[in-house]
């Protein structure tokens, strides 16, 4: 009922977080590449070193031939270019336009026009440095615009200043300098900015099969009427209780019972309205609360939300009617209480408060 792209999207981008392994092994195998780039002196890396690269690096090989191993190596490093940083030593292992060793990118990400008429685009650094003078050719004369790159490119350079050494190869992508598969799966499996409300379901104090489920609700992938009849289902997809297209929100939020309960939290919360999908709950309680505050509406809401769903089934499967309106808030606030010891010890007071301020109205009905 879901994809997996948004099954293995990390969490804090909307999705699951389940592990995507074609993406691990990539991360695995560049681990490899970390290490030859590095200096690392294993005797797997020294004879792979001796075998293939010499003193040069393996971003400098231009030749594609080798081992299963050594070919599945060089079809990484353009996912492990993503966090590599080099610090210039003499240049040797260095590519003039292609590494990032001048600034926060390639240089010819930086200066592509330049780079579009270079004459070699696979130049080392130590070669570009002629006798105290950097000399770079390129197939054409310069238009304007490129004359003005080439002014801003020499006015970098000439602060460069070259020693003796080997190039030293840093991961950008960790402080510490060093390679890790996590911070390289991060940054493969990442969604861009990050979702307030999906990491709002997934830091609240509740058990996880609700996350879970809040996570499905918001996303419309519960297992309602709707979504059963896309999968040849034989069943209506109308509601049980009134007889409309039976969507996530329309049993959670729509429905006659639904929007009882939610009514009666929106008097208890405070709120200028009920809610009437999942989205619009949660933009509210992001809108709306900070902190433990935003934490405890959650973890209130949840237990509204679970007991919606429950209700719903036994109706469905069981042929259970509920026999009062007040059933439902009865069964959301003994939810909620059943769940108090996963609260951190510092919110319990606050959460006591909120439910007693709940139970008392639901007492004066």
């Amino acid at each position: 009922m879901v994809k997996w792209e948004a099954l293995s999207r990390p969490k804090e981008f909307g999705g699951l977080g389940f592990l995507d392994v074609r993406v691990m092994n990539i991360c695995l195998l560049a681990k490899w590449i970390a290490k030859l780039e590095t200096g690392d002196s294993s005797l797997c890396c020294s004879l792979l070193r001796q075998k293939y690269l010499g003193q040069k690096s393996i971003y400098q090989l231009r030749r594609k031939t080798g081992s299963q191993f050594w070919r599945s190596l060089l079809g990484m490093r353009d996912w492990f270019q993503r966090g590599r940083k080099i610090e210039i030593k003499a240049g040797v292992q260095t590519r003039f336009w292609l590494d990032g060793w001048l600034g926060e990118c390639p240089l010819k990400v930086s200066f592509f026009k330049l780079f579009q008429i270079a004459s070699d685009q696979n130049l080392e650094v130590s070669k570009a440095f002629v006798q105290g003078q950097w000399e770079i050719s390129f197939r054409k004369q310069h238009n304007d615009r490129q004359r003005q790159e080439w002014a801003e490119l020499l006015e970098i350079l000439n602060e460069v200043q070259l020693t003796e050494g080997v190039d030293k190869m840093v991961w950008a992508l960790e402080k510490s300098g060093q390679y890790t598969t996590r911070s390289l799966y991060k940054s493969l499996t990442n969604g861009g900015m990050a979702d307030a409300r999906a990491m709002l379901i997934w830091k609240s104090p509740i058990p996880l099969k609700v996350k879970n489920f809040m996570w499905m609700a918001n996303h419309d992938r519960i297992q309602c009427g709707v979504q059963l009849k896309k999968k040849k289902w034989t069943g209506s997809e109308k509601c049980p209780v009134c007889e409309v297209d039976e969507t996530s929100d329309h049993i959670l939020f729509q429905c006659p019972l639904a929007v009882l309960l939610w009514s009666f939290l929106r008097d208890c919360l405070g709120w200028p309205s009920s809610p009437t999908s999942c989205s619009s709950l949660l933009l509210e309680i992001v809108d709306q609360y900070r902190g433990n505050k935003q934490l405890l509406t959650i973890f209130i809401c949840a237990g509204a939300l679970w007991s919606i769903w429950k209700t719903r089934n036994e109706l469905v499967f069981d042929k259970k009617v509920v026999s009062s309106p007040s059933t439902l808030i009865y069964k959301a606030l003994l939810l909620a209480k059943s769940w108090r010891p996963l609260l951190k010890p510092k919110m319990m007071p606050m959460a006591d408060g909120m439910l007693n301020n709940i139970s008392s109205r639901v007492a004066s009905m």
